[in-house]
């Protein structure tokens, strides 16, 4: 994974958001199987999408921001925007069935939480970096 640190921000970002679309996928399996037993309602689909697809941009946002320590809002953003672009063109062109509405707001609230909070957790302060007053 350290040949990240050397690649561009758009190289980054296209495997960031292929890996979190994967990682949704792997993270949606349980909720579907809960779903599937009656354990959880089924109008509860939707969120249990948004929290998959936050957590699966978490993660590669983290890992990332974290190998090249750098530019970590920027990655986190576009990560979860490259997401949510993906995800509204599948809506877009998915057919009749498939329609924008609210739940995209929430995909979109839990995508850049998603995306900040990896940033945000990656960055870290080297004990030797720190200023002294």
């Amino acid at each position: 994974m350290s040949f990240l640190k050397k690649k561009s921000l758009l190289f980054c970002v296209g495997a960031g958001t292929g890996s979190a679309l994967v990682l949704t996928a792997l993270f949606l399996l349980p909720f579907a199987w809960a779903i599937r037993g009656e354990l959880l309602p089924e109008n509860a689909g939707w969120l249990c999408a948004a929290l998959s697809a936050g957590i699966g941009v978490l993660v590669p946002t983290a890992l990332i921001c974290h190998i090249r320590r750098r530019q970590a809002l920027a990655t986190g953003a576009a990560i979860a925007g490259g997401f949510l672009v993906l995800a509204a063109l599948c809506c877009a062109l998915g057919g009749e069935g498939y329609s924008f509405g609210l739940w995209l707001g929430a995909l979109a609230a839990a995508l850049l939480a998603g995306g900040l909070a990896g940033a945000v957790l990656s960055v870290r302060r080297s004990g030797r970096k720190k200023r002294r007053r």
